[in-house]
């Protein structure tokens, strides 16, 4: 199996990405040019902010969807919307924050923001290794004669047993409930010591 598409979606997504965030603080700066005060503390900022944190709390529809629903597999349009919701909210927050980090908790809210988006487009690449192994274990299994039932059985054995989604599970989920602390504090912060 040979990772070069993986390398090459891996180089695809991290120069997206890299571009996104520079066209949003060069956004950000076009629009603090002229003003008093920078982008991110206007109304039009703070509106951008709430936005992105609402579209960032899209990313949680997934986790629960999948620990909730009836049977347990991972919904491929939740995990999509997982998938978008967590590059296109932080935008949106890059967006609102500029490169006017003046606090630490802010700073900190952008750094473990940082950190859970990029372990969750190496947790998608992970994913997707793990979906192309399964799928090619599946058709070996299918074609040496096991029915598909008792290929699904061994294959969720397989799955469950994989040690490096477990690992990207221990930086990602805590690095996610940092985050969100963090904004917390920001948004308490910033509403008694700022105002609206």
């Amino acid at each position: 199996m040979s990772l070069q598409p993986v390398a090459r979606r891996v180089l695809v997504v991290a120069g997206l990405v890299s571009v996104a965030v520079t066209g949003a603080l060069l956004f950000e700066a076009f629009l603090s040019l002229e003003a008093a005060l920078p982008f991110g503390h206007t109304r039009q900022g703070h509106v951008t902010g709430w936005i992105g944190l609402a579209v960032i709390l899209l990313v949680f529809l997934y986790p629960i969807r999948k620990r909730v629903g009836q049977n347990r597999m991972w919904p491929r349009g939740w995990f999509q919307v997982h998938m978008v919701a967590g590059v296109v909210g932080p935008f949106l927050i890059v967006l609102h924050a500029g490169a006017h980090l003046h606090a630490l908790v802010p700073i900190l809210a952008m750094v473990s923001m940082g950190i859970v988006v990029l372990s969750g487009i190496i947790g998608q690449a992970v994913h997707y290794l793990a979906l192309r192994t399964l799928n090619e274990e599946r058709r070996q299994l299918l074609q040496q004669g096991v029915g598909p039932v008792e290929a699904e059985v061994r294959l969720h054995a397989v799955a469950s047993r994989e040690e490096t989604f477990r690992v990207w599970q221990l930086i990602h989920a805590p690095m996610t409930l940092l985050f969100m602390v963090l904004v917390v504090l920001h948004i308490v912060g910033t509403m008694f010591f700022g105002g609206l």
